[in-house]
């Protein structure tokens, strides 16, 4: 656990980093931004005006790429799931969409015994009608 937790901490100090240059580099882009309207009070040089808006758009790509490289699947990945977890069809108990009398859509309960069948099934409505009687 230790070491799992030494590589997520190895991770959040990269992505850290890629955030801190970003914001350097953001507030040196808008220092840019400032001299550029400050030099050019006319828009004589409209032709190169696009390069200031389009700078943050490759940035956030910039962002979407690190954080796809740093959070990509690997093989080591399959640690961090929840693999153990995941439901099986032998679970006693599981949880479906029905669609009830009235045509509305709703979680219900299913109890299964082990021999498959299934032993009772009830409404999570029901039981909260229930509880409003009690």
């Amino acid at each position: 656990q230790a070491r799992r937790s030494s590589v997520k901490l190895d991770i959040y100090r990269k992505f850290t980093n890629a955030l801190a240059v970003s914001v350097i580099a953001s507030v040196a882009w808008i220092g840019y931004e400032v001299y550029f309207k400050a030099t050019d009070p006319f828009s004589e040089r409209w032709q190169s005006a696009w390069i200031i808006t389009a700078f943050w758009d490759v940035l956030a790509f910039v962002l979407l790429l690190v954080i796809c490289y740093l959070w990509a699947p690997s093989q080591s990945s399959q640690r961090y799931a929840y693999s153990g977890e995941a439901a099986d069809d032998d679970d006693e108990e599981s949880q479906s969409l029905t669609k009830g009398t009235d045509g509305d859509v709703g979680m219900v309960k299913v109890d299964k015994d082990r021999s498959g069948g299934v032993s009772s099934a009830f409404s999570l409505e029901d039981e909260a009608e229930e509880d409003k009687r009690e």
